[in-house]
């Protein structure tokens, strides 16, 4: 009885270690007993055509319903990089892929998106759900003065409809909250999936 007990106890012992090198090693969020889920510095290549993501984890970044804060970087048609919220990135690859499709010249200078300070109270780019196109307030490049159409099949909304033309967003207004980072998260490696992906 007391060797089957020991036993027990070193499996106990043994399976929390094991456990806690598998989280260190996977790109998905570890959640303790109240809820509260945590992504550190993970990086996963997904395909040629996104390249890789980064996960980051910041005090200063937007959080998500359980104060958790985390953006992913990924690559857009031209090659250059975006951090977003993992929620929206595919529908801001779309909008990019929809643009050089189009035979616009983006530069990668004026492209903004996840921000920690600089814009208004409450804005978009603070949970990473917005990306600027523009040298600043409704100062754009021509092109993203004729593109409503295609921020829309993207799935994002147009800044020129309230005087910011060159300002795109994944939801409408201001003071909004990021969705569930679990849930956001596993959808974006859904998308990200070389047999799902579609800009």
């Amino acid at each position: 009885m007391k060797v089957a007990a020991l036993v027990v106890l070193s499996v106990l012992v043994a399976l929390p270690a094991e456990a806690a090198q598998r989280r260190q090693n996977s790109v998905s969020p570890s959640c303790d007993n109240d809820g509260r889920c945590t992504t550190l510095n993970a990086v996963s290549s997904a395909s040629s055509k996104t390249s890789s993501f980064r996960a980051h984890r910041s005090t200063h970044q937007a959080v998500d319903a359980n104060g958790n804060g985390i953006m992913v970087t990924v690559q857009t048609a031209y090659g250059f990089n975006i951090t977003v919220h993992p929620a929206y990135a595919s529908k801001f690859q779309k909008f990019y892929a929809l643009l050089k499709e189009h035979g616009y010249k983006v530069d990668p200078r004026v492209n903004k998106c996840y921000a920690r300070g600089g814009h208004v109270s409450g804005s978009n780019h603070y949970i990473g759900a917005a990306c600027d196109n523009q040298y600043g307030w409704n100062k754009a490049p021509a092109y993203m003065y004729h593109v409503g159409d295609l921020i829309r099949q993207a799935g994002l909304f147009d800044g020129c409809r309230f005087g910011d033309c060159g300002h795109v967003e994944a939801v409408r207004g201001t003071h909004n909250r990021p969705p569930n980072l679990y849930a956001a998260i596993e959808k974006f490696k859904s998308e990200q999936s070389t047999a799902n992906y579609q800009p």
